[in-house]
């Protein structure tokens, strides 16, 4: 009975831990937990951090997960404190380097309240990124003239989905992002074991997102992006063909963008994180590391001091 009660009470502290996105202790900026009321009614909710710069406003980076469900971490919901967490560690980098950061649960997810993010498409996603945008332009400690969008996997496409619409988007960061038309990825992802080829109809029928996803070509809004881009992929992606990179590259010189810096990763996942010994793993918790890579950090870091 000790041994359980122990059991219980540990597992109980784990996930009220697990709830907590609080910075480290020796963070050199602010934290605030955040609420946005959407139009809808729904509310996301989120992590604000920021170094008080008095009247110099500074600044802000909105982080988009990717496909969903995730928590503002970019992390599964459930999984135990020491799970991935790549955008914890973008904004405690960040952050620590004076630019703000804005990360936020899904629909339904974590703290936010109301909606299902099951049920909503990329575009649909979209919107609710729009509107955490409007809530930045209206905090007087951010300058809305230097907002730089950065999203992982889908959250990739939703940055130039704004971007090519808000032109006070100041720059974007691309992280494992298609190039190809959806229908194109789907079947590379069925080629690689990912998705079932014999249940792929019914996903289609089920999945509002899956349904957009095959109609949808990241092309026709990339090509409206003027400003400064960075795009990073791995080449053991087995979910988007790293080669993409390139053509989002490429679309965007046809159209006059000459700032575009692009990274192709070797021994990287879809994830951004290195691949063990054994190669192209499915599993991702047998990945042996849950941190995101210095090399990582370090582009990100470099590519974003300059820009914005």
């Amino acid at each position: 009975m000790i041994i359980a009660l122990i059991f219980v009470t540990a597992c109980k502290r784990s996930q009220e831990e697990r709830l907590r996105y609080n910075p480290p202790e020796n963070a050199i900026y602010q934290y605030e937990e955040v609420e946005i009321i959407l139009s809808s009614g729904d509310i996301l909710a989120g992590s604000l951090t920021f170094q008080d710069k008095g009247l110099q406003r500074s600044p802000i980076a909105l982080l988009i997960t990717g496909s969903s469900p995730h928590d503002r971490d970019n992390s599964s919901p459930g999984k135990p404190l020491n799970a991935y967490r790549p955008f914890r560690q973008f904004s405690h980098l960040l952050s620590s380097n004076g630019i703000a950061v804005l990360r936020l649960d899904d629909r339904g997810i974590g703290k936010s309240k109301g909606g299902n993010i099951c049920k909503m498409n990329t575009l649909e996603r979209a919107k609710d990124i729009e509107e955490c945008i409007s809530f930045i332009k209206g905090r007087h400690e951010f300058d809305s003239t230097r907002i730089c969008l950065i999203g992982l996997s889908e959250g990739a496409s939703i940055a130039h989905m704004i971007a090519s619409k808000d032109t006070m988007v100041k720059a974007i960061v691309l992280l494992s992002a298609i190039g190809s038309k959806g229908s194109d990825i789907i079947n590379y992802q069925v080629s690689n074991g990912l998705i079932s080829a014999k249940y792929l109809p019914r996903v289609l029928r089920k999945d509002p997102n899956m349904r957009f996803l095959n109609g949808y070509n990241p092309l026709e809004t990339i090509r409206q992006i003027h400003q400064p881009v960075l795009i990073i992929s791995g080449k053991r992606d087995r979910r988007v063909p790293f080669s993409d990179a390139y053509i989002l590259a490429e679309e965007l010189g046809r159209t006059g963008n000459s700032n575009v810096s692009v990274h192709i990763l070797q021994d990287y996942n879809h994830l951004l994180l290195k691949e063990d010994s054994v190669g192209f793993q499915t599993n991702y918790g047998k990945i042996s590391s849950t941190k995101v890579p210095e090399e990582v950090l370090q582009i990100i870091l470099d590519w974003i001091m300059k820009e914005i």
